[in-house]
């Protein structure tokens, strides 16, 4: 079954891709270095309750779905930053095949703190 492509307008948010690196800290915590950060015109759409709630049974949540133009290279190490919002990468997809546009399932996480990162 194929995927409706986004019309135009539709991809109506401005939303940063970057890839993050944790790395040990002196105190015992992580260090989070960012970096292959692209902007890129987006859609973020909140999953439906049987999606959701079928992501927390596999502990696998899912709570949104972006969808972008076709950008190669992406993984789940990377996160997806919209505003203050912060929705790390859960599943990465090519819609309908194409070449034309990615899709990203993603599961919130938080809002951006000082340090630039969820993390801190």
């Amino acid at each position: 079954m194929a995927l409706r492509e986004p019309a135009t307008g539709e991809l109506n948010r401005r939303v940063m891709i970057r890839q993050r690196t944790d790395k040990p800290a002196k105190d015992f915590g992580l260090d989070s270095a960012f970096s292959g950060e692209v902007l890129r015109w987006a859609s973020i759409l909140p999953v439906g309750t049987a999606a959701y709630a079928a992501g927390v049974q596999l502990d696998a949540k899912v709570t949104h779905r972006v969808t972008f133009r076709f950008l190669d290279g992406i993984s789940e190490d990377h996160e997806v930053v919209h505003g203050a919002k912060i929705y790390r990468v859960r599943r990465v997809a090519d819609l309908n095949g194409a070449h034309r546009f990615t899709v990203l399932e993603v599961e919130m996480i938080g809002g951006v703190t000082a340090g630039g990162g969820v993390y801190g």
